[in-house]
């Protein structure tokens, strides 16, 4: 894919912006209200304008962009069919999501990406594993209509896992082991989610319906403000409210949740050995959260620069960026 995409992530606290090239750059911005509610887009055109903003701040260059697609529009599964061809392959998908869709099959697309071939004693491919995505064609052309208007022109649209696996793919044919797993925790505004790779095969993934917005709340209550303004107390720990017992039990009932998934899958998975994970999404730099799930998980915080493409390496808002750059490789 070209190094001049522009990576875009419209969350329900931030919206990312990235691009490479000879050196990335990354803008991050919080959404005004009443934009976006749980991935939902509210006002269009509002949006389009902040957007456009956005573009003209971070000096962004071209039109071409890749979006991440919010998790309510897209459906994502990991599959193993036949050694079949490419066509036949993206003519049996739609029977893939037919729990999903049901008989609405031709309003979605559907795309895949490789992750392994299974082989018999005589090296013959007898399978192919998937990961698989559909999303549906309206919410493809209101996006489409929203970044046009907004300077931009829609080229890709991915679900996060397909965007994290880009990473992974980069970083193995940098180097990385190709039997490494990679655990990442993305820290989000509404969720939290774990995702487990071992190599180029995603193993597991795990949401958490807890995220800064729940610290949030327990700020608001305690200054008896908004929660919007809460979120600026948050991102500046105003008062040092985030070392508060308040925020602290909202930590500890995230973290142990994730605690809780990545023991399970080291109970299912024994054989498979990590002291590590990576760390990004929206709340990502609220470092008493972080540290307290850390804490809880016994594993250490490593450097995203594994993972993250050269360009992109060193720019302090790239664990908040990280499914923008993805989705750009």
């Amino acid at each position: 894919m070209a190094k001049n995409y522009i990576g875009l992530e419209i969350g329900n606290g931030i919206t990312t912006m990235y691009q490479g090239g000879k050196k990335g750059k990354i803008l991050v911005s919080r959404l005004p209200e009443n934009l976006v509610d749980d991935g939902e887009i509210v006002s269009p055109e509002l949006l389009s304008q902040f957007l456009k903003k956005m573009k003209k701040e971070g000096k962004f260059s071209g039109r071409a962009c890749a979006l991440i697609l919010p998790e309510f529009s897209a459906y994502f599964r990991s599959l193993e069919m036949p050694a079949i061809s490419e066509k036949q392959l993206r003519l049996n998908l739609p029977y893939e999501f037919r729990d999903f869709v049901g008989n609405e099959s031709i309003n979605y697309n559907y795309d895949y990406a490789v992750e392994d071939y299974v082989t018999d004693e005589d090296g013959k491919v007898t399978a192919i594993r998937l990961l698989a995505a559909s999303a549906s064609k309206e919410t493809i052309k209101e996006y489409e209509n929203l970044l046009n208007r907004a300077g931009f022109k829609l080229k890709v649209a991915l679900p996060r896992e397909m965007a994290l696996l880009n990473l992974v793919r980069k970083a193995i044919e940098r180097g990385a082991p190709s039997d490494r797993t990679f655990v990442i925790i993305d820290v989000g505004f509404t969720n939290t989610r774990v995702y487990i790779f071992q190599g180029e095969d995603l193993k597991a993934t795990k949401t958490i319906e807890m995220g800064c917005r729940d610290v949030d709340s327990v700020i608001a209550d305690y200054y008896n403000i908004d929660v919007y303004l809460a979120a600026s107390y948050r991102e500046t720990d105003h008062e040092g409210i985030l070392e508060s017992d308040e925020c602290r039990a909202v930590y500890n009932r995230i973290s142990l949740e994730v605690m809780k998934a990545i023991n399970f899958y080291k109970y299912e998975n024994r054989q498979s050995e990590f002291e590590d994970c990576f760390i990004c999404g929206d709340c990502s730099d609220t470092e008493a959260l972080v540290n307290n799930m850390l804490a809880y998980v016994r594993l250490k915080r490593e450097s995203l620069d594994v993972i993250l493409p050269e360009e992109s390496r060193g720019l302090s808002d790239a664990p908040r960026a990280l499914m923008s750059i993805g989705v750009t490789l």
